[in-house]
C-alpha cells in the first residue's frame, strides 16, 4: 500500500512515503511558517524522486494535533482534498504520539504558547495518560527523570533528544485511527488541565 504520510503541526515539516513497511523517501526539516509555501513542492518533489504518480496513492496518514492550528490546518487541507478526489483511505495519529515513537519512556513536549505545553507520556508506543495542556511550571512537576525527552524540552529545562518521525508512522502504524468519514477530519485541541498528579 503506497501511503504519503505528513506532519505539519509544529515548527518542523515532516513527509514520508512509505510503501507497506518500507521507507521510500522523506523529509524532516524547520519550517516554522513556512509549511503552507514548501508542503505540496515537496510532495511533487518526493513523488517525482520515487516515481510515484498522484493516481498511484493509496492512504494518507497525518497528525491530528495538538499543535499549531495554521499548521494542523495545512496538512488536513492536502488530505481532506486526496480523500475526496482521490477517495484514498485517510488515518490520524496524535502528533505527540508521533513524536514520542515506541521508546520504553519518553515524554513528548510542544509549545501551547502562553507558558503553556502540550505534554504526552508514553512507554512503548502507549500513552501512560492521555495528552494534556498544562502550564509550564505545572509541566515540571511530577516527571520521570529517567525518561527521554523530544520536542521543545527545553521548556521544561530538559535535554531534547533528536528522533526521526518519518520512521515513527512506521513503527506507530497498528496506532493509527481510520477515518471513516474525510468530512468530520478536524483537528483535536486539548484542554488545560490543572492537576497533573499522574
Amino acid at each position: 500500500m503506497k501511503t504519503l504520510a505528513l506532519d505539519t503541526s509544529h515548527s518542523y515539516l515532516t513527509i514520508a512515503l512509505i510503501e507497506e513497511d518500507q521507507l521510500i523517501s522523506s523529509i524532516q526539516k524547520p519550517a516554522f511558517k513556512q509549511q503552507s509555501e514548501t508542503i505540496m513542492v515537496e510532495i511533487d518533489r518526493m513523488f517525482k524522486e520515487a516515481n510515484w504518480r498522484p493516481t498511484d496513492l493509496q492512504a494518507l496518514v497525518l497528525t491530528d494535533g495538538p499543535g499549531s492550528y495554521t499548521g494542523l490546518r495545512i496538512s488536513m487541507t492536502v488530505a481532506k482534498v486526496l480523500g475526496l478526489v482521490q477517495g484514498i483511505q485517510l488515518y490520524t495519529i496524535s502528533s505527540l504520539q508521533l513524536l514520542a515513537g515506541n521508546q520504553p519512556n519518553i515524554y513528548a513536549v510542544m509549545d501551547a504558547r502562553a507558558k503553556r505545553v502540550y505534554l504526552g507520556h508514553y512507554k512503548n508506543g502507549e500513552p501512560v495518560h492521555q495528552d494534556i495542556t498544562l502550564s509550564i511550571e505545572e509541566a515540571k512537576k511530577n516527571l520521570d527523570p529517567e525518561a527521554v525527552f523530544v520536542g521543545d524540552a527545553h521548556l521544561l529545562g530538559m535535554k531534547k533528544t533528536e528522533v526521526d518521525c518519518s520512521k515513527h508512522f512506521i513503527q506507530l502504524r497498528s496506532r493509527w485511527i481510520k477515518v471513516d468519514n474525510v468530512h468530520t477530519l478536524v483537528p483535536r485541541y486539548l484542554k488545560e488541565t490543572d492537576d497533573y498528579g499522574l
